[in-house]
Order: C-alpha cells, then sequence, then structure tokens
C-alpha cells in the first residue's frame, strides 16, 4: 500500500496517445504509477463527442488520472511536460530557443488550475529555429532525467547523441546539460500508417514472436551502399518480395519496421560519416529501444546504452530547480 504521507511531488508525463502519473517521494522515489490512454488527442475526441469545453475534458481527464491523489495531498505540487503543453493541450506553454539549457533556475512554467485550490504547472518545449523548423515537448524532460541518472555524463563537455523513438523520433545533440540541435523522424507514425491503412498491410499476417531475421533484412536493405536506399522507393519491397515468394505474410510487419527504422537512421548517421558517431543513448520503452539498439549495431555504431523510465527523474528535477519541492515542504 502507498504511504500518501511521503510524498512529495505529483508528475505526469503527457503525451499525445496517453498519460502517465507519477506519485514521488524524498530523492524523486516513484511510490506509485499509473498510465491510461488519455493523450491530448483522446482528450479533444472525448470534449468533442460530449460537446465539452476543453478546459473542462482536460479537468475530467486529470481527475481520472490522479484526482484522488491531488486531493488526499491539496499541498502536494503537480507539475506535468509532453503535449499537454501545446496548443491542443491544457495550456501551451512557450518554447525555449535552443541552444537550451536543460538546467537553468529561470525555467518560465505555465499553469493551470486543476481543482482542489491546485494548480499544474507544465514544462515549456524546446524550439530549433533552423530553415525547417523543429520542435519538442516532454523529450527535452527525459534527457534531463537520464543526465540526472549520469552525472558523469552531465558534466562532460563531450558531445553526446540522444534518441527518443516513439510515434515522432527525436534525434537530439547534447553538450552538458544543454540541447544543441534536433532533427524529427516521422518513422512511428509512418509505419502505423502504412501497417493499417496501405496496400501493404493486405499482405501482413499477424506473428506471435519478433522475426529478427526479417528486421534485421530490412535493416540491411536500407543500409546498402548500392541501389536506391530511400525508404519511399523500398517500401513497396515489403509486397513484392511476398508477391514473389520471397518474404512470409507473417514477416511482412518486421521487415518493414527494419526497412524504416533503418532508413531513419542512415540518414541522421550520415552527418558523422568521416567521423565516430558520438556516445548515444536511447530514452525510450522496452520494445523500441531493442529495435533501434539492434538496428543500430547493424550500423556499426557502438557506443549505446538503453534507459527507461527517465521522464519521471526529469520532472523530478524540475520541480527541485523551480522550487516547488521548497514550497511543499514548507
Amino acid at each position: 500500500m502507498t504511504n500518501m504521507a511521503e510524498a512529495q511531488l505529483i508528475a505526469l508525463d503527457w503525451g499525445t496517445t496517453s498519460a502517465r502519473a507519477y506519485l514521488m517521494g524524498r530523492g524523486g522515489e516513484i511510490l506509485a504509477e499509473r498510465s491510461k490512454p488519455l493523450g491530448i488527442m483522446q482528450v479533444n475526441r472525448n470534449a468533442e463527442e460530449k460537446s465539452l469545453v476543453l478546459e473542462v475534458a482536460f479537468g475530467a481527464a486529470f481527475e481520472e488520472l490522479c484526482g484522488d491523489w491531488s486531493e488526499t495531498l491539496p499541498l502536494t505540487p503537480i507539475i506535468a511536460c509532453g503535449m499537454v503543453g501545446s496548443r491542443q493541450g491544457w495550456i501551451e506553454a512557450a518554447y525555449r530557443p535552443a541552444p537550451a539549457d536543460l538546467s537553468t533556475q529561470n525555467l518560465e512554467l505555465a499553469t493551470v488550475e486543476v481543482g482542489h485550490g491546485q494548480r499544474l504547472h507544465v514544462i515549456p518545449g524546446v524550439l530549433d529555429s533552423k530553415e525547417l523548423p523543429d520542435v519538442m515537448r516532454g523529450e527535452e524532460t527525459q534527457i534531463l532525467g537520464a543526465l540526472d541518472l549520469d552525472t558523469e555524463q552531465s558534466d562532460s563537455e563531450d558531445e553526446q547523441l540522444f534518441l527518443l523513438p516513439g510515434t515522432h523520433s527525436k534525434w537530439v545533440r547534447v553538450k552538458g546539460q544543454t540541447i544543441i540541435d534536433f532533427s524529427t523522424s516521422m518513422t512511428g507514425e509512418t509505419f502505423a500508417l502504412l501497417s493499417k491503412h496501405s496496400i501493404l498491410s493486405k499482405l501482413m499476417d499477424p506473428a506471435t514472436d519478433e522475426n529478427w531475421n526479417a528486421f534485421d533484412r530490412g535493416v540491411r536493405v536500407s543500409r546498402s551502399s548500392t541501389g536506391s536506399v530511400d525508404v519511399m522507393l523500398t517500401a513497396f519491397s515489403a509486397r513484392t518480395l511476398v508477391l514473389t515468394g520471397r518474404l512470409e505474410r507473417t514477416e511482412v510487419s518486421d521487415y518493414l519496421s527494419g526497412l524504416m527504422i533503418g532508413s531513419e537512421i542512415r540518414s541522421v548517421i550520415e552527418r558523422w560519416k568521416d567521423r565516430e558517431v558520438p556516445a548515444l543513448t536511447i530514452c525510450g520503452n522496452q520494445e523500441l529501444n531493442k529495435r533501434y539498439a539492434r538496428a543500430l549495431a547493424l550500423f556499426d555504431v557502438q557506443r549505446v546504452r538503453e534507459l527507461q523510465g527517465t521522464a519521471a527523474r526529469g520532472l523530478w528535477s524540475v520541480a527541485s530547480t523551480a522550487g516547488l519541492l521548497q514550497a511543499s515542504s514548507v
């Protein structure tokens, strides 16, 4: 049973498709954890279907996710990161420009009333104002959490590379605790669209386990130095290989996954073709971490570590730096 008296922070990683809540105690210990499919897309859908004002829909989602915690712990601060701070979220938190120091004490948090006399503090995302602009929300907090878990890396001025796989994968260059720049790949969303709504989906039979041979085959096609490696020109092979009897229908999904992840990796690491790729940290769920780590090994990228659940640590770090925890103890 959770000892509510030890709670010092309610922290939320609130993204596009899901929301995860953490009840955290002294030193960032996770006392309890919950996850629900209440991402901002679902909340917006609920608001439309039930003719609710969006703020009301978000309030209802918050109550469902952790309203009992906030009611029981009225003096406990609440903080969130992710798409909840976007224009489609509960309240918009302005972007910080890159380069962005993740350890700054002057971070401007957006706030919104959540009931029970409390306010939700929302962490801003990061904007990379290059020729083709890029944005992130939530990933910056995951990176901070990863750095907080490894103080040796956070104190180093050597360039590091962070990969945050997902619906929209982020590749982020970091020095010390500063995000230098980053890029986004829509690999996850594109894979989902092709798997569910394209002609390729008609050939996909479910498999009981991952077929790593098929996945590796897709990665190697993307890595190949001969012929085209553009995924838009190779994805159709997931159909033609089946039609010619050279790929089983149960292998299509993993083959396509390998093609797309391999193409993403090749596009990103080409900038280091004349030198070694920096030390790389993957922050994602177990399944995605495993796929990307395997594909990176096929590209001969060796200095790779995998981390999970770094968002909670990052949320704790921001709350501490912003003085929310001290206010709670008072």
